[in-house]
């Protein structure tokens, strides 16, 4: 039998950092305003004004700096849990560290430079900026992929599979099959670990199941050949049920996630794939941080509201700087 984890010190611990997070006020104050309002808002601000200023007039510059702010947010979590604990919590991490691997490789096949490839870096996990300046600086994909292996990233389960992953990527040249073989191979050890954890990392599992559910979705909804998309390994929602939506039946769909009913049903009638993108995302924060807030403070809900709460903020925020948010009401987000 598994001990059971220990959150109770790393929640401690992360609770004292949620004032750091942007509440309903500060959402509230930067709803309805331009993105050049938003950025001295956001300046003024105790959360923001490390990392913005008035004087920041350049839009990569301001996105970039949202970047750090959650790089330092996310940064040092793992560290809070000991043991099974972190474990669990590393997975939450993990999340991060595979888009980071996918950035690194997509950067070395495409010829990117070496500093755009580590600037898409997170680092926030078990990808340091050590191992990534290594790989980033690789002449080539072989060379990125063996050095990515070399250091077992982004875990050692994905870094046996990268060799295989790779050959088959240089005869067919399917980049889209080549992310998505690394990206299940990740998963599967998530999922493979999370279910060795037991019941305590239940909040995890559940978050990156969705996450799969969702992803899929909007694959199928995605692909205009009406042939099955390659997609992620399958969370709660079959395959069958996928298929469904498309055909314009969302209810097998819906009887796994019932808070998918309106954007399902909203999408039915606009067929706006980016609206229920956000639908969709906007469900699984309110979630989150609804759990964070009134779930087991014992367990692996305070870890899991509090990343999602980060990541979500960044996002926000990237939307309302770049003006992009008229479609989204960042009020959406709050949880009663």
């Amino acid at each position: 039998m598994t001990p059971r984890p220990d959150f109770i010190t790393g929640n401690t611990r992360l609770r004292a950092r949620l004032p750091a997070l942007l509440g309903p006020v500060d959402y509230d104050q930067l709803a309805g305003v331009s993105g050049g309002a938003v950025a001295e808002r956001l300046a003024a601000s105790s959360a923001y004004r490390a990392y913005l200023n008035r004087d920041q007039g350049d839009d990569r510059q301001l996105l970039d700096s949202v970047g750090r702010r959650l790089r330092d947010l996310l940064r040092g979590v793992r560290g809070l849990y000991g043991g099974i604990a972190g474990a669990a919590v590393g997975v939450l991490l993990a999340r991060h560290d595979l888009q980071d691997a996918l950035a690194l490789l997509r950067g070395a096949r495409t010829g990117q430079p070496a500093a755009v490839r580590l600037a898409a870096v997170m680092g926030v996990g078990a990808i340091d900026h050590r191992a990534a300046a290594d790989i980033a600086a690789a002449s080539d994909g072989t060379t990125a992929v063996i050095r990515m292996a070399t250091h077992r990233l982004p875990d050692t389960l994905t870094a046996r599979a990268l060799p295989a992953a790779w050959e088959r990527y240089e005869l067919t040249g399917d980049s889209d099959e080549f992310e998505t073989t690394i990206a299940a191979a990740a998963i599967d050890g998530w999922t493979d670990r999370l279910e060795w954890i037991g019941r305590a990392a239940r909040p995890v599992l559940e978050l990156i199941q969705a996450e799969c559910d969702r992803a899929n979705l909007l694959a199928v909804l995605r692909d205009p050949a009406l042939q099955t998309p390659r997609l992620l390994p399958t969370g709660l929602v079959p395959e069958p049920a996928l298929l469904a939506a498309r055909r314009g039946d969302p209810q097998p769909a819906i009887a796994t996630y019932p808070n998918w009913r309106q954007p399902l049903e909203r999408h039915l009638h606009n067929k706006d794939l980016p609206a229920l993108e956000w639908d969709l995302d906007v469900q699984l924060w309110r979630q989150a941080v609804r759990g964070l807030r009134r779930g087991d403070p014992l367990g692996a809900t305070v870890p899991v509201g509090y990343v999602l709460a980060a990541e979500c903020e960044a996002r926000t925020i990237r939307l309302l700087l770049a003006g992009t948010a008229q479609a989204h009401d960042v009020r959406d987000l709050l949880v009663p």
